[in-house]
């Protein structure tokens, strides 16, 4: 009986032991830096008590445990001199830097970013170098690491910019304590989350890839001027897919030609016959990625067509015609080229 008890007390005893242990090295380095991915706004109101200070935090989703932070900041005795004020939080700083920061009033105003629907991976790396985050030339290298250590498998060998159409257009709020590698994984994680398993899934059902499906997503992105026609516009590439027909998307075009850099306002016939990897002119299929930063209005048409007859469509009064046939597109080129001599 007592060898019993005793190998039942041996057996708490390395219990015990055993949870010390995590506590002593585990929990800290889980609990002790913050856990958002991005820069989170967190309001601390006057007369504010610990306990409220840590229930905002951890609803925020800046801190893991509630306990863990009010034991760090009764350890330090600073339980009763965080001050009250807005707090913009970084993404993985310590909690010990969470503390200093509300206890010494450091009121940190974000970095706002607005990245344009349809943006290029070289028109956001020169917003962020104008919003003062990092170069231009270090934000591409960023994307070539992200890509090189991500899990996306597809052909890069015609492609100007692997991660093109990956990082998700939305205005952003960034510190000045993030670095570009924060920034491209904050993008392309949002991306991801934009991505739903429903649409993978829907994807699959197209027998299309992720990369495809962005790919038109962009497509689609680039030649609507109203929400209302992306699934129309969807429907007209879905339908010449089909049918073997070029695409024929001047968006690309330009894409291709100013190898995702720079622009031009207008499509000439000279352009159509250059020899590149997205002139879907003279390529058929889609091109070989994204020629933009994709809207979720642009994937979810790129899902989700309209089930229609049109095989072309053309820059309208408000938004664009459609037609069935050539003849019907002829006229409302027509109309268009009208319409342009008359403005």
């Amino acid at each position: 009986m007592k060898q019993y008890i005793f190998k039942h007390f041996v057996y708490i005893v390395l219990i015990l032991v055993g949870i010390l242990f995590l506590s002593l090295t585990y929990l800290p380095s889980v609990f002790s830096v913050t856990s958002n991915s991005e820069v989170v706004e967190v309001t601390v109101s006057t007369g504010s008590s610990l306990h409220a200070v840590a229930e905002g935090l951890y609803d925020s989703g800046v801190i893991k445990s509630r306990l863990w932070f009010k034991h760090l900041a009764k350890s330090q005795n600073l339980d009763r001199s965080i001050k009250p004020g807005t707090y913009y939080i970084s993404p993985n700083i310590s909690l010990n830097q969470l503390l200093h920061i509300l206890q010494e009033g450091e009121m940190e105003q974000p970095i706002i970013v607005t990245i344009p629907e349809g943006f290029t991976v070289y028109q956001i790396a020169e917003r962020i170098e104008r919003a003062g985050i990092g170069s231009k030339e270090d934000f591409i290298e960023s994307t070539k690491r992200h890509f090189i250590n991500s899990n996306l498998d597809f052909d890069t060998s015609e492609l100007f910019y692997e991660m093109e159409g990956y990082l998700y257009p939305d205005t952003y709020y960034f510190s000045k304590r993030q670095t570009v590698d924060d920034i491209v994984l904050h993008m392309t994680s949002t991306m991801q989350k934009v991505f739903t398993e429903e649409y993978l899934e829907r994807a699959k059902e197209l027998n299309l890839t992720q990369h495809e499906i962005l790919t038109i997503a962009s497509l689609i992105e680039k030649e609507t001027y109203h929400d209302s026609e992306r699934e129309l516009i969807s429907g007209v590439i879905y339908n010449r897919l089909k049918i073997n027909k070029l695409l024929q998307i001047d968006a690309a075009i330009i894409y291709g030609i100013g190898r995702g850099e720079k622009h031009i306002n207008r499509v000439l016939y000279s352009h159509l016959e250059e020899p590149h990897p997205f002139n879907t002119y003279r390529r058929l299929g889609i091109p070989p990625g994204p020629i933009g930063a994709p809207s979720k209005k642009s994937i979810h048409a790129a899902l989700y067509p309209s089930e229609h007859d049109y095989l072309y469509y053309v820059v309208g009064q408000n938004g664009h015609a459609f037609s069935k046939t050539y003849a019907e597109h002829q006229v409302n080129v027509a109309k268009y080229r009208q319409m342009v001599n008359n403005n």
